[in-house]
């Protein structure tokens, strides 16, 4: 299977760029509407929103300094522009670029709680676009849904993912108009693509693997952030708990 190219006239146009710019620019309008809609939409929330997509953009480019190793990546810098990037990259430089700013301008509401639960969209339309690239493929297999893919028959893990990440998508869709817990739906937006990408990355072909104790890297940094964000949410919901239980408590009493 070769990269798709969309072809308009004698332009050709790598449909994984075609994918990954419908896919910033659907997440950040349902981010815009969910800001409207919430009532927060205001400079800060938008400056805060404008780094984060710069630290997603910066930061999916510069995580292919750790996949790549030093040596390869500058041999490839013409190059990783055009269509270089990881979406782990992606995913810390955002939640970096976001903390930092909200710190700056003072903003006490998680801002991640506005885009989280179109991110999983966005994603999934990212994978479709490794899918038509022909990159980020899977391992080989004889599964007869395996697809053609350099020079093996691998699992279309793209869409494995894409399909997990529709499914989570979907949830925080609809528990989006039920939290109201600040930072809740960006937790568990982040555990719940920990508990995606964990297992698919043994379906992934690694070419330049960073393994300690058999898991990849991504599969540490998975864990990693299931551990903290799930502590996050449950610390938060043990304290709202334990307000809710002195609350009625004292309204017995009255």
């Amino acid at each position: 299977m070769q990269p798709l190219i969309l072809r308009i006239g004698p332009l050709g146009i790598p449909a994984y760029t075609v994918c990954m710019l419908t896919a910033y620019l659907v997440t950040g309008w349902l981010a815009y509407r969910e800001a409207k809609r919430r009532a927060r939409l205001n400079e800060d929330t938008l400056i805060v929103g404008s780094l984060g997509l710069l630290g997603v953009v910066v930061g999916a480019k510069l995580g292919m300094l750790i996949f790549l190793g030093p040596s390869e990546f500058w041999r490839l810098l013409p190059t990783i522009p055009a269509h270089g990037s990881t979406l782990v990259g992606g995913m810390l430089g955002g939640y970096l670029a976001i903390t930092l700013s909200e710190k700056a301008l003072h903003v006490d509401r998680c801002t991640g709680d506005l885009v989280a639960p179109f991110l999983p969209l966005g994603q999934a339309i990212g994978r479709l676009g490794n899918f038509l690239a022909a990159d980020a493929y899977g391992t080989p297999t004889s599964l007869p849904w395996s697809v053609y893919q350099a020079g093996e028959y691998r699992h279309p893990v793209q869409l494995y993912e894409a399909a997990l990440d529709l499914v989570l998508f979907f949830a925080l869709w609809r528990y989006r108009r039920l939290s109201f817990r600040d930072g809740e739906l960006f937790q568990l937006y982040m555990m719940g693509y920990a508990l995606i990408r964990f297992p698919l990355e043994f379906l992934r072909f690694q070419p330049t693997p960073v393994s300690f104790l058999s898991l990849t890297l991504v599969q540490w940094l998975s864990i990693a952030a299931f551990l903290w964000f799930g502590s996050q949410f449950y610390v938060q919901r043990r304290r709202i708990r334990v307000t809710d239980g002195k609350l009625n408590q004292q309204g017995t009493r009255g």
